[in-house]
């Protein structure tokens, strides 16, 4: 008899020829998707969104300038009822963000928020963005901005996170 985990098993065998078939199909695919990826061109870019998930109505207005590495700054201009005690002004940061087909831009990188609350339960927060340009000038975007307790970082702080969908313009 054959173990199940043995390479001998007849099982086996047509699992990787599927594995192997399936790889394949989605490597072309991808190839014929064409995944353009390019710098961020350098601009000044300005935007307000509102937070829709757990803190609804607040509103915050960022400046972004860079490229593909960019700085950051954010002011929350009106809080909603759901954050806690320490409702936060100022967000700092700095990330790194790629152009795909054009005209979508994605990016990561770090926050530093002046309050801690029940949104962010620390000042030190990743930062994630994703945007589409409608036109040269005009943009949607959502960003999100959180501590990470999800995978592991700071489980005793809360970590609902800043999940801001907006608008912005591109000077």
């Amino acid at each position: 008899m054959i173990p199940p985990g043995d390479d001998r098993a007849p099982g086996n065998a047509s699992l990787r020829l599927i594995l192997a078939v399936l790889a394949l199909l989605a490597s072309a695919r991808l190839h014929a998707f064409e995944l353009e990826v390019s710098d961020t061109p350098s601009a000044l870019r300005l935007s307000a969104g509102v937070d829709f998930a757990r803190a609804p109505w607040t509103t915050v207005a960022t400046v972004r300038y860079g490229g593909t590495w960019g700085a950051k700054l954010g002011y929350w201009v009106h809080t909603g009822s759901d954050v806690g005690p320490h409702a936060p002004n100022v967000l700092i940061g700095a990330d790194y963000m790629l152009t795909f087909w054009k005209r979508v831009r994605g990016g990561f990188g770090i926050a530093w928020i002046d309050e801690e609350n029940n949104m962010n339960g620390t000042r030190w927060n990743f930062d994630f963005t994703l945007a589409y340009d409608l036109s040269d000038r005009v943009f949607v975007e959502y960003r999100h901005q959180s501590h990470g307790s999800g995978v592991g970082i700071r489980k005793d702080a809360p970590n609902g996170g800043w999940n801001v969908a907006g608008v912005g313009y591109t000077f």
